[in-house]
């Protein structure tokens, strides 16, 4: 431990006091110990309090000490006088935190209850799951050490160390909140038998249902469980012994012991009296302000009530108290309402806010993380409310906000939510929160201007039916790189602004592409869409720069070998350039799966039927392509004067293109089936991995002589050929589970960071592995066992996953680039854009060519003539996409 320089100081009737650093360890307890035996009033200092704020306070030392997991014993005796021992802060749930005044006599009292009610022995030995710099586990540190036990602090509560000190005979005794136990009891088989060994149990003060109560007490038979009600000012007030209570009881939080008592008062509001009430509030002249009344009891802004059989019930905060035309409601009571439908704790909160009609709305708060799962929370706030008798539409209103603002105990600020829904309602251009139900009763674009309404219009002519409101992106409807092309086309050919198409392009919201099409509430047209890009554009550019570079590498892969042999440099480029060759095919499917995940996977559930229309618009593109190739392959076989059988029907219509007209008529049922799980990303990869070895599986049994039938196709797409369906689906399913993951990122930065670390990583991996195992010169050859091996699928999965974190990393800096990165990152956007086309129809190049020099051309003019075509195409569709992002 090492003592600082004071801190402050101030004049007056200030209180002197110790600041122990906030470091949850065996030092730290010591530490507290000590200060309690030396009667040395102290704090704990934590960064989100600043004691220099409170001049009723001076430090006059500051006691840093060492983060030291492990056990500790230590003799420790509570004093009971009423000299002032600790002050700690109110959470903060309502203004700024308050100073509270615990004296000697407050803590012994809760240790001398607790011990009592738990029936401690000295063979306790507690693995405290909870910091000690919080109430709670410096509590328990206090009742443990009072008892004449010993503790342990671990570095973080980990369930499983759990079971391995009960199973070693080294604990007997846990405590934890619900928050934790919740994760116990998630998979309680991880726990297993060995929570027999539990003698003792304390549960925190945090809602707990009676279900998960008695739960609790078939995983720890043996255990004695105690869950107490309290506040920061009167701590551990009531005492529910869960294991001797059933039923309608365990809802409960017990009922007050020793010289501790609770009453109701006429307004609900449940009333505390006892020794362990904080002896006041330190005000800012020096004066400790009395928290009890004159009648010595504490009035709480908790609502409660007594049953007949004297237990008491929590039924939420009487500030948090929702007022509905005179029907009541307790924010907490109607979370855990709504948890109970859908088992998301901590993703979601219920605060009041103001309604003109009826006093006061609902307020539901999303985190952005729980993605389309917060249409499950939406729709079981809806059975709550109408279970309750409020069905009108309007009553609830929907913030999405990055995560909950939550006090040091986890208790969440409503009254931050309140505000944060008023200033949405302040800024400008916005209506507050999404209202739901609001958008069934008024039509779906009641909220839009008129010029929003053109705008919706437009995208709905290319994602279909989808419910957009003012602050929803084309992408967040749906919207695509193959996508982005109709769009433009769409927009353009209705008269929008070119800044209009290029914001939409962007991903910019309605509201700010009407304004620069001229059709909003004072926009005018042609106005520069704002400088910096939005997160989704970042990624979607990104991913289309990753895109439009594997179709390149599609291009030389079939292109190549050809014009290199031409110029005679076939044998080094074969040599220099073999994993480009390769990467082609196992390239574009894995930004095939990338767009798959990132795209359609998050708003599958609710746009099914638009991602419908895009996969067949998709698989119509490339069916069109197929019949191109087969007709100039069976052209060509007639012109030769061979018969046709079924064989050669099978094999015309054989080509990577069939794989992807197999993966676009099966993507829906993927999609469905990752759509129902809560972790899509592990499931991705077990699938991937599953893929191949149904190839490895598959590939001997197909591996027979070529058939005369059409059921060559089939026996070539399941494991006969180059492009069997469980072989490329590997490296789909890797990229779908990698734009999962980037689609519930909202760190762009550190996103950004995470690939290119990991995929350089894993890059260095494969590509050591393999010259381990095939060789140093084996990737000098297109033929290379390397390249068609598991290891390889991995080695251009890594090779993607780096390129989308570093084309990620160029455009976050889009307005500080140079002109040639930016031309190149420009070029390959674009590129991506139209990769479906380019990919689909490049093919039809060589077999037309084929066609035409048996036809009698020149071998010139046989191949500049589908060449040809094909530049002219995609040049003026790449020109048409260029100018809608960037002109």
């Amino acid at each position: 431990m090492n003592d600082a320089e004071p801190m402050r100081t101030a004049p007056g009737r200030a209180m002197e006091i110790v600041s122990l650093e906030g470091v949850s360890s065996v030092a730290f307890v010591e530490a507290a110990f000590a200060l309690y035996d030396a009667g040395t009033p102290f704090s704990i200092t934590r960064k989100e309090i600043d004691l220099g704020a409170y001049p009723q306070l001076v430090v006059t030392r500051t006691i840093a000490v060492a983060a030291d997991p492990g056990w500790g014993r230590f003799a420790h005796a509570p004093r009971t006088d009423d000299a002032p021992a600790q002050i700690v802060f109110t959470s903060g749930t309502e203004g700024a935190p308050k100073p509270i005044v615990l004296s000697h006599r407050n803590l012994a009292d809760v240790v001398a209850r607790l011990n009592e009610v738990m029936q401690v022995t000295d063979e306790i030995r507690e693995y405290i799951g909870v910091p000690v710099t919080y109430s709670f586990g410096l509590g328990r540190a206090r009742a443990v050490s009072a008892a004449g036990g010993a503790f342990f602090l671990p570095a973080r509560f980990d369930p499983s160390e759990i079971r391995a000190m009960l199973e070693a005979g080294e604990i007997n005794a846990v405590s934890a909140v619900p928050s934790l136990w919740r994760m116990v009891l998630a998979a309680p088989e991880a726990m297993g038998r060995a929570g027999e060994k539990v003698r003792w149990i304390e549960i925190g003060s945090q809602y707990m249902s009676g279900e998960e109560k008695a739960a609790m007490k078939r995983l720890f038979p043996n255990a004695r469980i105690v869950q107490h009600y309290g506040l920061t000012e009167a701590s551990r007030t009531a005492f529910l012994v869960v294991s001797e209570e059933t039923g309608e009881a365990l809802e409960s939080v017990g009922r007050a012991t020793g010289s501790a008592a609770v009453e109701i008062d006429p307004e609900g509001a449940i009333r505390i009296r006892g020794d362990h009430v904080a002896t006041g509030i330190l005000g800012a002249d020096g004066r400790v302000a009395a928290l009890a009344g004159a009648d010595g009891w504490l009035t709480t802004k908790d609502r409660g009530e007594i049953g007949a059989d004297g237990l008491l019930r929590y039924l939420g905060r009487l500030d948090d108290q929702i007022n509905i035309a005179g029907i009541k409601l307790a924010a907490e009571s109607l979370e855990a309402e709504i948890n109970a439908l859908v088992n998301l704790p901590g993703a979601f909160a219920v605060a009041a806010i103001p309604d003109a009609l009826r006093g006061d709305g609902v307020l539901l708060a999303l985190t952005e993380d729980l993605g389309e799962r917060g249409e499950l929370v939406e729709a079981a706030a809806g059975i709550a409310l109408r279970a309750r008798g409020l069905a009108q539409g309007g009553l609830v209103k929907v913030l999405h906000v990055p995560g909950l603002p939550v006090t040091d105990s986890g208790k969440v600020r409503r009254r931050a939510l309140r505000e944060m829904h008023i200033a949405r309602l302040a800024e400008p251009g916005l209506a507050g929160a999404v209202g739901l139900g609001d958008a069934i009763e008024a039509g779906p674009d009641a909220d839009l201007t008129e010029g929003e309404r053109r705008v919706a219009d437009a995208w709905r002519r290319v994602v279909g039916a989808a419910d957009i409101t003012p602050g929803l992106t084309f992408y967040d409807v749906g919207g695509d790189s193959l996508s982005s092309v109709q769009i433009g086309l769409v927009m353009e050919g209705a008269g929008f602004a070119r800044a209009a198409v290029r914001a939409t392009l962007e991903g910019r919201p309605v509201r700010e592409v009407a304004l620069l099409d001229g059709a909003g509430a004072g926009g005018e047209a042609g106005e520069a869409a704002p400088a910096e890009l939005p997160r989704r554009t970042v990624e979607s550019w990104s991913i289309n720069a990753v895109r439009g570079l594997m179709v390149l590498s599609v291009l030389i892969s079939h292109w190549g070998p050809g014009v290199f042999e031409r110029v005679g440099l076939a044998a080094a480029a074969d040599r220099w350039i073999s994993m480009i060759y390769r990467m082609g095919t196992p390239g574009f499917s894995f930004v095939f799966g990338l767009g798959l995940g990132f795209f359609m996977l998050p708003g599958f559930a609710r746009n099914r039927p638009s991602v419908a229309r895009r996969l067949r618009a998709a698989l119509a593109l490339v069916l069109v392509g197929m019949a191109l190739i087969a007709a100039a392959k069976l052209g060509g076989l007639a012109m030769r004067g061979g018969a046709i059988d079924g064989g050669d029907v099978a094999r015309a219509f054989y080509s990577v293109l069939a794989y992807y007209a197999l993966a676009l008529t099966t993507a829906m049922l993927w999609l469905e089936g990752l759509s129902r799980v809560s972790r899509p990303v592990p499931v991705a990869l077990l699938v991937a991995a599953a893929m191949w070895g149904l190839w490895e599986i598959a590939g001997p049994l197909m591996a027979g002589p070529h058939m005369n039938t059409l059921l060559e196709w089939p026996r070539m797409m399941f494991g006969g050929g180059g492009y069997t369906y469980f072989k490329v689906s590997t490296t789909a399913f890797l990229g779908l589970a990698l734009g999962a993951w980037l689609s519930r990122r909202e760190d762009v930065a550190g996103a950004q960071r995470l690939l290119i670390g990991g995929g350089g990583i894993a890059l260095l991996f494969a590509v050591l592995a393999a010259m381990d195992i095939w060789g140093a010169g084996t990737f000098e050859t297109r033929g290379a066992p390397v390249f068609s091996s598991f290891l390889g699928a991995l080695l251009y999965a890594a090779f993607g996953t780096l390129m989308l974190g570093l084309f990620m990393a160029l455009t976050r800096r889009w307005n500080r680039l140079g002109a040639i990165p930016r031309g190149i990152a420009q070029a390959l956007i674009v590129t991506g854009g139209l990769a479906l086309p380019i990919f689909a129809f490049h093919e039809v190049v060589i077999p037309t060519k084929d066609m035409l020099l048996l036809a009698g051309l020149p071998g010139l003019v046989a191949l500049a003539l589908p060449l040809g075509a094909f530049l002219l195409g995609i040049g003026y569709a790449w020109r048409r996409l260029f100018r809608m992002y960037f002109r």
